[in-house]
Formats: C-alpha cells, structure tokens, sequence
C-alpha cells in the first residue's frame, strides 16, 4: 500500500461536516462505522451488472454515506479507518452521499479514528441545503407590491374551487 502520511495532514483535508452537494474533495480521512446494504444492480447504458454497498461513515465531526462499488466492497473492513482521494460528494433520493467516483481512490489510513462525531448527520434529507425563505400572504387581499390580487379583482383563484 502507498504511504499516504504526508498528505493526510496537508491543509486540504475535509471534514465531513463541510461536504456539500455536488462537489469534489481532494483528500477525506472516515472510519467505517457499518454497512446497511449490499445490492445488485444493472446500469442502464451498459446492461452489466454491479454490486453497490452502503456504507455509514464519520469523522470527528460528522458522519455521512459512502457508497462503493464492486471491488471496493471487499477491501474495506468496518472499524477501520480510510482514506477517500480525489471523491465527490453527489445527492441521491435527496440524501448527500460520499463517493469514490471514477478517477478517486479508497485508500487504507495510518491514522486511526478514535472518537467519532455520531450526533450530525450529514446524509439526513437536505441536511446540506439551506431552508428556503416563504413569503408571507397580505391579509388585505394586495400584493406586496400594493397592487390587487386576482381575488380581489373579481377573478377565480384556485382557493375558491
């Protein structure tokens, strides 16, 4: 296996609680906390077959999914700690996972992973996402901008049906 020591403390390092979707990341250290599913499935555009796992991961600040195919399945162990090289982090059934993606690299550490921030989920849905601001509907029947509805200009709104 490489040594990777020099590059596990280089500033580039991210923490898991600073992951956001649709992003790549350089270097991520995690320890393997459990698998919660193993499947196969067929990739449309080419009809082959692959085994997918799902993996619950953490770092000293959060924890997130991790996602690894076919031969990654078998060279990570649970309570270990990795390291994920050149990853993205992409969003599926609204939940941001972690994954090796095709030129990444799923490496063994040689820094353990004592302590484990399990309170932050990262994976929750929209856990990434900043929540929306709505806006408030006038009692007056007027718009914000001080212009009639079309309520209150005798048209049908969708409420009245």
């Amino acid at each position: 296996m490489p040594k990777i020591e020099a590059t596990e403390n280089a500033p580039e390092r991210t923490l898991i609680a600073n992951l956001r979707p649709k992003s790549r990341v350089e270097l991520v250290r995690f320890k393997v906390l459990e698998m919660e599913s193993q499947r196969e499935v067929i990739v449309k555009s080419t009809g082959r077959m692959h085994r997918v796992a799902e993996l619950q991961v953490a770092d000293e600040s959060a924890r997130v999914l991790l996602t690894i195919w076919d031969n990654d399945i078998e060279s990570i162990e649970t309570g270990k700690s990795y390291v994920i090289r050149n990853g993205y982090v992409n969003e599926f059934s609204h939940r941001m996972r972690l994954t090796r993606g095709r030129f990444g690299e799923i490496l063994p550490s040689e820094f353990t992973i004592e302590t484990v921030n399990d309170s932050c989920d990262m994976s929750r849905p929209f856990a990434g996402k900043k929540p929306k601001k709505k806006r408030e509907r006038s009692d007056t029947g007027r718009t914000f901008r001080g212009t009639q509805r079309r309520e209150s200009r005798g048209y049908c709104s969708w409420k009245s049906f």
